[in-house]
């Protein structure tokens, strides 16, 4: 039996609601950094050195967005940007130190996170939800780390 269009919106609504509980908390506990830069800075995290273009495409969003975000953490001293010697027109994306320090915080926070979030599930539950997501976001051409 498929699910009903009302079983389909719970399910977004249950997305929602986590997504914005996620947001809440790292607001709470970090000025420093939305949740857009935290979410540039985990993925140079997993695939620096990348340009603009290609980090867009790993997070399925346009390239303006990302060029903002990006001009912000080099102002924060989290990215640096280096031209490359063969092709003048591209340019290399890293995390300097206090990037790959703030990196390394919102890896364990977003897994404190998602364990509190998920703390409602006994283990089975978990694991079954991970398999369920992964491939459903697998579907979408987001490949997880």
């Amino acid at each position: 039996m498929s699910l009903s269009d009302r079983e389909y919106l719970q399910i977004n609504q249950a997305l929602f609601s986590l997504v914005n509980a996620y947001e809440e908390r790292a607001s709470e506990e970090d000025v420093a950094f939305t949740v857009a830069e935290r979410s540039v800075i985990m993925v140079l995290g997993q695939l620096a050195p990348i340009n603009s273009r290609q980090l867009a495409e790993a997070m399925h969003i346009s390239p303006g967005p990302v060029s903002l975000q990006v001009q912000k953490l080099v102002e924060k001293g989290l990215i640096v940007k280096e031209q490359d010697r063969a092709d003048r027109r591209n340019w290399w994306l890293n995390l300097t130190e206090d990037g790959q320090r703030a990196y390394q915080d919102t890896l364990s926070n977003a897994a404190q996170y998602t364990r509190d979030f998920l703390s409602a599930l006994d283990e089975d539950e978990k694991q079954h939800l991970h398999r369920l997501l992964q491939k459903a976001s697998h579907s979408l051409g987001y490949d997880w780390q």
